[in-house]
C-alpha cells in the first residue's frame, strides 16, 4: 500500500511564497515538487519545472517578476491525489498514464505524504529481494493455477530457498 511506501516527511510550499523560496527549498532539500499547502489543505503542486518554465516566461527586465511571482500564480489546481490505502500498482499506473514524477499522498485534502518514482522503485527492490546475491530462473507456463503448484511443489522437493515469486502475463 502507498501509506508503508509513500515519503512521510513532505516539504511543502504555500500558495504566497515566491518562487525564489519555492526554488530554495526544492534545491535545498533535494526535491522536483512541493505540494502547495494552505491552512493544511492542499491547493496544488508545483514542479522545479514549473519554476524554470516561469522563470523562461518572464519578459521584465531582468526577470524581476520572476522574483516577485507567487507559487500560487504558477502552480497547477488540478492535483491528482492517491491515499495511504491506495496499492502501489494503481498510483504506478496513474504516475506512467498521466507522465507524473510523484503523487501527494492525503487523507481527506490533508498531506500527509508524498509518493515518488524513486518510492516505486524501491518498493519493487524489496519485493522482488533482489540485493542479495541469487539467481533468477524464468520458467514459462500455461496459464492455470495447476501448474503454478506442480513447479512451487517440485520447487519444494528439492528444497531451494525463494526469495521470491512473480507471476507475470506471457503471450502464447
Amino acid at each position: 500500500f502507498v501509506g508503508k511506501r509513500m515519503t512521510k516527511k513532505v516539504i511543502t510550499a504555500a500558495p504566497e511564497d515566491t518562487l525564489k523560496q519555492a526554488a530554495d527549498l526544492l534545491a535545498g532539500n533535494r526535491v522536483h515538487r512541493l505540494p502547495v499547502v494552505r491552512d493544511g489543505k492542499l491547493v496544488g503542486i508545483v514542479s522545479d519545472s514549473d519554476i524554470r518554465n516561469a522563470a523562461v516566461r518572464d519578459s521584465s527586465p531582468g526577470g524581476a517578476a520572476a522574483a516577485t511571482m507567487t507559487v500560487g500564480e504558477i502552480m497547477t489546481r488540478e492535483v491528482i491525489t492517491v491515499t495511504p490505502w491506495d496499492t502501489v500498482e494503481d498510483a504506478l499506473l496513474v504516475l506512467q498514464k498521466k507522465r507524473l514524477g510523484a503523487l501527494p499522498v492525503v487523507e481527506g485534502s490533508r498531506v500527509v505524504g508524498i509518493l515518488t518514482k524513486a518510492d516505486i522503485l524501491a518498493a519493487l527492490i524489496e519485493t522482488l529481494d533482489i540485493e542479495g546475491i541469487g539467481a533468477r530462473i524464468e520458467v514459462l507456463l500455461p496459464r492455470e493455477a495447476a501448474s503454478v503448484r506442480k513447479l512451487v511443489g517440485l520447487i519444494g522437493e528439492k528444497g531451494i530457498e525463494v526469495r521470491s515469486l512473480v507471476l507475470a502475463p506471457h503471450q502464447d
